[in-house]
């Protein structure tokens, strides 16, 4: 049996779809005999493999009646419900999964759109079990929203939604997947209708996503506020609660000025108006990737505001590469000239630190600790003259607002997929 199974493997690796089911299909009495002999080691694993080639075949083969038929033979043998992830052999929930989905296509084919529909539900309520550490449904976004068009052709009021939304979501996918993308004609030609354009218009975490041009600090903040609200109570998403939060910590102008005479510096107005209105900001737990922070008073070593090197190296520790790429007299122009007062967290490697510079002008610098090379001609521009502060405190704050609230969705999306 096992010699059969490879060997239709090598032949569906091959493209030879017919020798392939030969192959499978003469391993079939045997896998039947042991299973009830009860003389396989992990029977469930044997008959996987054998339906993930027998799958694969039918399809290539365009045999519709086979294919449903194995099909339901998949989840006849697997009756797999959304408690049960954690037990099934991975194989097992990919075989699932794509029976749900050729199901759904084949319904969808003879114009039974409601089975297509809850068919395709059914398949994407099967998440990613906790030894699955990747999109399970990569492949199936497209097809997802193909069967919702039909059944919005079929019946507008009823699947109007259903459809905007998984288009929506397959949009979504393309931007921030390999390998997913809108290439069907049929739903491309709906991404510049009217009444999607309208839906996307109306959903609110697409209308918060990005700043309005002319965004104020405030503003900025406030979105985030409606952004975590949105998502967290509207949609009861399942990240923990500390990806939400927005916290402040008061600022005192004489911690403002200790700071200006340590640094020999003036603090730019529009910063020193949000010290002394708001405080300090975090936006989420500062642990967290995708979080930003503005320095506290009142902290061992990452307070206010401080030189543009003395401030990374007391974030990362003893960055060497400093050391190595910069003269001493280079490293105090750049504490002397740009001053960093919090950052952005992109991942455990990688931060997004917020500056100013003497003339009151902000921006940001991106430090990678695995591709300092990235940044190095960064600062050698610095150093030239040639990369200051480009923006005003109320467009850089909106930018990296930008930056919390989208890697805040897609933290979400991989919570629900249970890939976080």
């Amino acid at each position: 049996m096992t010699a059969l199974l490879r060997k239709a493997g090598v032949q569906l690796r091959k493209k030879d779809y017919v020798a392939s089911l030969v192959f499978a299909d003469a391993a079939l009495p045997i896998l039947e005999e042991l299973s009830d002999d009860d003389a396989l080691d992990d029977e469930d694993a044997a008959w996987s493999g054998y339906f993930q080639l027998r799958l694969a075949c039918l399809e290539k083969l365009d045999m519709p009646d086979e294919l449903a038929a194995t099909c339901e033979a998949v989840l006849e043998r697997f009756p797999v419900g959304e408690e049960d992830l954690d037990d099934e052999e991975l194989i097992t929930l990919a075989n699932v999964r794509t029976a749900l989905t050729s199901l759904a296509v084949l319904a969808a084919g003879r114009g039974d759109v409601d089975a297509a529909v809850e068919l395709f539900e059914r398949c994407f309520r099967l998440v990613a079990s906790d030894a699955e550490h990747d999109d399970p449904f990569v492949d199936k976004y497209q097809q997802r929203a193909i069967v919702y068009l039909a059944a919005y052709q079929s019946a507008p009021h009823r699947y109007r939604d259903g459809f905007f939304a998984s288009l929506h979501h397959l949009q979504y996918k393309a931007r921030k997947v390999h390998g997913v993308s809108v290439d069907d004609a049929a739903l491309a030609a709906y991404l510049t209708d009217p009444a999607y354009l309208a839906f996307k218009a109306s959903h609110p975490v697409d209308r918060l996503r990005t700043g309005a041009p002319g965004e104020t600090r405030q503003a900025a903040l406030e979105r985030f506020r409606a952004a975590a609200h949105e998502l967290r109570v509207v949609r009861e998403s399942p990240l923990w609660d500390g990806h939400f939060t927005l916290e402040s910590a008061p600022v005192t102008p004489e911690d403002l000025a200790a700071r200006e005479k340590k640094w020999g510096c003036k603090l730019p107005a529009a910063l020193r108006g949000l010290y002394l209105e708001h405080g300090s900001v975090e936006v989420q737990d500062p642990e967290q990737s995708g979080s930003l922070r503005l320095y506290p008073a009142n902290h061992r070593s990452m307070i206010l505001f401080g030189g543009f090197v003395d401030m990374i190296v007391n974030l990362w520790g003893d960055r060497w590469e400093f050391g190595e790429y910069f003269t001493d007299a280079e490293i105090a122009f750049l504490d002397a000239n740009f001053f960093i007062f919090g950052h952005v967290k992109n991942s455990e490697n990688s931060y997004t630190h917020l500056f100013f510079d003497c003339e009151g002008r902000f921006g940001s610098v991106t430090y990678d600790q695995n591709n300092w090379n990235k940044m190095a001609p960064q600062v050698k521009a610095m150093l030239k003259g040639k990369l200051t502060g480009t923006l005003s405190l109320d467009a850089l704050m909106s930018d990296q607002i930008d930056v919390v609230i989208d890697r805040l969705i897609d933290r979400d999306d991989e919570a629900r997929l249970n890939i976080d």
